[in-house]
This record gives structure tokens, sequence and C-alpha cells, in this order.
């Protein structure tokens, strides 16, 4: 019995933390995502069996007496722990890809983001300033600001970050404009092709993008032969999970099924 109700209060608590690392960006930005319904759900799910722990369990175990009843469970754990193994590891990557590399190098492409008419949102921001604090850490590198004009844009992104790093004062000979990209794929093609037309060929190159999404561009960069370093710009804890999650849904669907819906 003290066993039952030490799991019971553990399976609350999982609920309750899972819902307070992935509800922070309904406060701070009130954006919504898969990531962020995928951690509520997951939340909301575990203080469902917390409150309904005994008849729950006595229902599964009805299930499992009848052979269909064993086959189905048995098929829905399988898939249950082969997503939860790959979603897992993917994760676990892109937590390690959210580090500073320590390795410098000569060219950084620094990846687009929405702009509010013509003022970059809040990840951009981020971004801009990830990329400022490189530049002028390394003041021999050059950068590829990366990243097209949506609709609602009156600029493109990567004019944007180009008004935003030289007003700093960014020498603009060290800036390389490419404004047609529309997404993280057409990101490292597009300006591949540009440093190519201009006799260059790089094998390395340092991304500036958000933390939970520098490992899926990693990957992006792996399949233009390029390798990539991370200089992520920083997401605050209680908005890092919900996007991090997103990344596994956006890595399996981009770089794993080599779709490319997802942009940013």
């Amino acid at each position: 019995m003290l066993m039952k109700f030490a799991l019971r209060l553990l399976v609350f608590a999982a609920g309750l933390a899972c819902i307070g690392l992935n509800i922070g960006p309904l406060y701070t930005s009130g954006e919504k995502n898969i990531g962020l319904i995928t951690g509520l759900a997951a939340g909301t799910a575990l203080l469902v069996y917390g409150a309904f722990f005994s008849r729950v369990n006595m229902i599964t175990a009805k299930v499992f007496s009848y052979t269909a009843g064993r086959i189905i469970l048995c098929a829905a754990a399988v898939i249950a722990a082969a997503a939860l193994t790959v979603g897992g590891l993917t994760l676990t990557n892109i937590v390690r890809y959210s580090r500073d590399s320590a390795v410098k190098t000569e060219y950084v492409i620094v990846l687009g983001c929405q702009v509010n008419s013509t003022s970059p949102g809040r990840f951009l921001s981020a971004r801009i300033n990830a990329a400022y604090r490189y530049l002028s850490e390394n003041p021999g590198s050059k950068a590829i600001l990366s990243g097209g004009q949506g609709n609602d844009e009156d600029i493109s992104e990567a004019q944007c970050m180009f008004n935003e790093l030289t007003s700093k004062g960014i020498d603009p000979a060290r800036l390389i404009i490419e404004e047609k990209s529309t997404s993280t794929i057409e990101n490292f093609e597009n300006a591949a092709a540009i440093l190519k037309q201009s006799g260059v060929a790089i094998d390395e190159i340092t991304v500036v993008t958000n933390d939970f999404h520098e490992y899926r561009a990693s990957l992006i960069a792996q399949k233009n032969g390029i390798k990539a370093y991370p200089c992520p710009a920083k997401t605050p804890w209680n908005g890092y999970l919900p996007f991090a999650i997103r990344e596994v849904y956006a890595i399996g669907y981009q770089v794993y099924l080599g779709r490319n819906a997802l942009t940013n």
C-alpha cells in the first residue's frame, strides 16, 4: 500500500513538472507549437493517471487478460518504447548542441527568423545579439546573414540582421546578405552557393541560431558537406523544453524523412 501511494505521488510530481517546464511560452509570448502541446498533454495524462491510479490499473489488467487485449497493449508498448528511445536520443543531442563550441571558424552563418515589420522578433533579436558577440570576439570572421522576406515582413530577415549588426558597429564588409531562403535547408544551400560563386570553398562553419535549433541545423549542414559548430542564442529555462520537443518532431520530419515543411 505504501509503495502504491509513493508511486502515485511520483506520477503526480512528474505530471506537474512536465506541465511546469512546458507552459512557459504561453505566458512569455503566447506562442503555441507542437512541442508545447505534447508537453502539456503528457503532463495532463500523468495527472489523470495519478488521480485515477487504481482504476486505470484495473482496466489495464482486465484488457490484458484477453488475447486481443494483450496484442494491442504489447504493440502499443513497443511503439511507445521505440518512439521514446528515438525521441530521447534526439532530445539528448539537442541539449548537447545547445552549448557554445570552442572551435572558431572564418565564416559564420546567422539563420533568419521572424521580423516584425522592420524590427527583429524575439528569437531573431537573440540571434543577432549572439552574432554580434561572436563577431566582436573574432574580428577575422565574416558572417552570412541568411533569411528571406515573409508575407508579413516589410524587409527580409537578412536585411534586418544587417541593419541591426551594422548599427551595433560591425563593419558591413564583414557581412554577406542572403535573402532568398525560406527554410533551414535553404539557408545552407543558398549560403554555400553564394560562397562558391565568390570562389570560396568551406568545409566547416559556425552556426548562430537559437540553442534548441542548433542540432537540426548541424544535421542539415552535414547533408551539405559542411561541419557545423554551434554559437547558440540562449533561451530562458522556462521556454526551452517545448521548443526542444518541437525540434524532435522537426528533425524526424525534415532530416529523417527528408521533408522540408518546417521553416525555422
